[in-house]
């Protein structure tokens, strides 16, 4: 006799779930602020070296995530179909990313790079394992409409809380211990036991309910071809990939800005804790804007106000500013990147709406895989491309100063990479046609086709030539 299953979750399931993305929300926000100077100034690879790494790990990431989906999709187990990643994984996680931040002493470079390279595909191989079950098992723990609703507040708020704790604690964790080698070990240490252990737990207090359906076959067509048919699709992919494109730009470049041009990488926690606190408290100040005029209007307003920051931070950064207005900046720019980087998902659901009136069945999945796989291959080049221009400029770790054109080179990438994505992003978005009112029309037409199956071919075809 099969176990009854209760849509209803206790607290106590909610929190430990919940607690699951303190991994999630955490481990790449460490990886993407500090990672690439640790092997530039620690470890000793040329930026030209380093950028192979980026570029290889982030590609091996985009095709291992939806193999890893077919492989959860199809396991059985005493456990279920997620659990026993769960379980499996989280030695791995400490272990992980424990080794990523070894600065190994090799004489060789290709032995540096090596080492490197492998660490990093193992890191990104295990977040894959533990991450993709679990972004699976969220849209099946519960049915119910309001238990969800729960249940992802509070994995929201492990995931924010993750996410400012590993840009402000790491650097404080690494400057405390006599040797810069050590504080690196330190760190890896703490974090890798607080992403790992949580999981111990998300095994321990969940519960899987007995899905019976076969997984369909993967279809590369349906995946990576057909969304791309949905007009409204390809402008929100461009407004996605232009926002996350230029926070990646930011993030990989932001700690040789105080290091080598401001001069204070003592206030890199502090700074960046500014600007993430700031996107959070911001979120609702968007919604309430997004439910007010449309979610691209709020897009738009963040990148201006981005943009503004941006020109701001080069005009008037430099190593003599004082620490309230670098403080400042900060919080103008968390203003303005909280919009674009929450206003991409939010409009997600409408484009996934108008790909059921396109293919008359929802697609969320192929829709969110494609822009998810292009999302990863793009942020490879991005990065990779970053680090090899520094490179080519001249930039030594072992300089007491960076030459001129390295630290103009910084700055440029901080300031006016940012600033041409989102010009290229914000013509799309002002292109984009799903509008509250339309949205609105087009879902109430939808639930009578649902429920009826009712055609109204003349409405369909106005839906189609303003949305597909």
């Amino acid at each position: 006799m099969k176990e009854s299953f209760s849509d209803k979750l206790s607290l106590k399931t909610k929190i430990f779930f919940g607690a699951g993305d303190i991994y999630g929300g955490g481990v790449f926000n460490i990886v993407n602020f500090f990672y690439a100077i640790f092997l530039t100034d620690v470890v000793g690879l040329d930026p030209r070296c380093a950028a192979p790494v980026f570029l290889i790990g982030k590609i091996w990431d985009a095709i291992t995530d939806p193999l890893m989906g077919m492989i959860s999709d199809r396991t059985k187990s005493k456990w279920g179909r997620r659990r026993p990643y769960f379980l499996f994984g989280f030695p791995f996680v400490f272990l992980s990313f424990l080794l990523l931040w070894i600065p190994v002493g090799f004489s060789s470079t290709i032995g540096k790079f090596l080492y490197v390279l492998t660490t990093y595909l193992f890191l990104n191989t295990v977040t894959t394992m533990v991450m993709v079950p679990y972004q699976a098992f969220a849209g099946e723990i519960t049915l119910d409409y309001h238990e969800r609703t729960s249940l992802n507040t509070i994995r929201l708020f492990f995931s924010l809380a993750s996410s400012l704790f590993c840009a402000v604690l790491p650097m404080i964790i690494v400057n405390a211990a006599p040797d810069i080698k050590r504080g690196y070990i330190n760190m890896a240490l703490f974090f890798g036991a607080l992403f790992a252990i949580p999981w111990i737990g998300v095994f321990a207090f969940t519960k899987e309910r007995g899905f019976e359906n076969v997984p369909k076959r993967f279809d590369i067509k349906s995946m990576f071809l057909e969304p791309l048919k949905v007009r409204s699709f390809r402008l929100l992919l461009l407004v996605y990939l232009g926002s996350y494109l230029a926070i990646d730009a930011v993030s990989i470049i932001f700690a040789y800005f105080m290091r080598w041009y401001i001069g204070k990488p003592q206030l890199l926690p502090l700074v960046l804790g500014t600007l993430i606190l700031t996107e959070i408290a911001f979120l609702p100040v968007y919604a309430v804007i997004a439910r007010k005029t449309s979610k691209k209007t709020a897009w738009l307003l963040g990148s201006l106000i981005w943009t503004v920051a941006s020109i701001l931070i080069f005009t008037l950064a430099n190593p003599s500013i004082p620490n309230a207005m670098l403080i400042a900046l900060a919080f103008v720019t968390g203003a303005g990147v909280s919009a674009v980087a929450v206003m991409p998902h939010a409009m997600f659901g409408d484009v996934a709406d108008v790909g059921e009136l396109a293919f008359g069945e929802r697609r969320e999945g192929s829709f969110s895989g494609l822009m998810t796989f292009i999302r990863k291959v793009a942020s490879a080049v991005t990065q990779s491309l970053i680090l090899y221009i520094l490179g080519f400029a001249g930039y030594n770790p072992q300089f007491v100063a960076q030459p001129d054109r390295v630290i103009f080179v910084i700055r440029f990438i901080l300031c006016f990479v940012p600033l041409i994505l989102l010009a290229f992003s914000a013509i799309a978005a002002w292109k984009y046609p799903v509008s509250p009112t339309i949205h609105a029309e087009l879902n109430r037409y939808l639930e009578r086709k649902r429920i009826f199956g009712e055609v109204n071919v003349e409405l369909e075809s106005r839906f189609k030539k303003a949305l597909v």
